[in-house]
């Protein structure tokens, strides 16, 4: 698994955010509120794509031997945080250099897809997680409608190491 290496300007994210204390189920729980509520997040640039968020950057614990704890945030790129409705999280994603892997398939996959490039790509890659960021994030450029078949990028802010 070998990534592109992209740069993206700031962009802000609106939607779910849940803390992973409970592992994937967590994940699902803000996706769940994501599919019920989507349409109502204001100022969204397109509600055909969205984002998983990873904020490594509060409360993260990487329990050993489980899932990792920090919060999820499910949404879509916005224009404006202005005027999100109860229960709706917004965050601004600074301007970074990213390495980017492409997954299709299972989304069910993804905790092994990230074990992988955490795992195996980084430490051997001369890369490491840009520490001014301590975050991830998936970004699904269609429709999430067939979870066995997903087109999933994962966007990794990287530093030379």
């Amino acid at each position: 698994m070998l990534p592109v290496f992209k740069s993206k300007p700031s962009f802000l994210i609106a939607g779910f955010e849940r803390y992973t204390e409970n592992g994937v189920p967590s994940i699902r729980e803000a996706w769940g509120e994501f599919s019920k509520r989507h349409q109502e997040i204001p100022n969204a640039v397109s509600h055909n794509t969205c984002y998983g968020f990873e904020d490594y950057s509060r409360d993260f614990d990487m329990n050993k031997g489980g899932f990792p704890k920090y919060y999820y945030l499910a949404g879509h790129e916005v224009s404006s945080l202005d005027s999100l409705p109860e229960g709706m999280k917004g965050k601004q994603v600074p301007a970074a250099d990213y390495a980017v892997f492409t997954h299709q398939g299972p989304i069910s996959m993804l905790p092994q897809v990230f074990q992988e490039i955490y795992g195996k790509w980084m430490p051997t890659s001369g890369y490491k997680m840009d520490p001014a960021i301590s975050a991830d994030f998936e970004f699904y450029p269609q429709p999430m409608t067939d979870h066995e078949n997903a087109l999933v990028e994962i966007w990794v802010p990287v530093v030379k190491s």
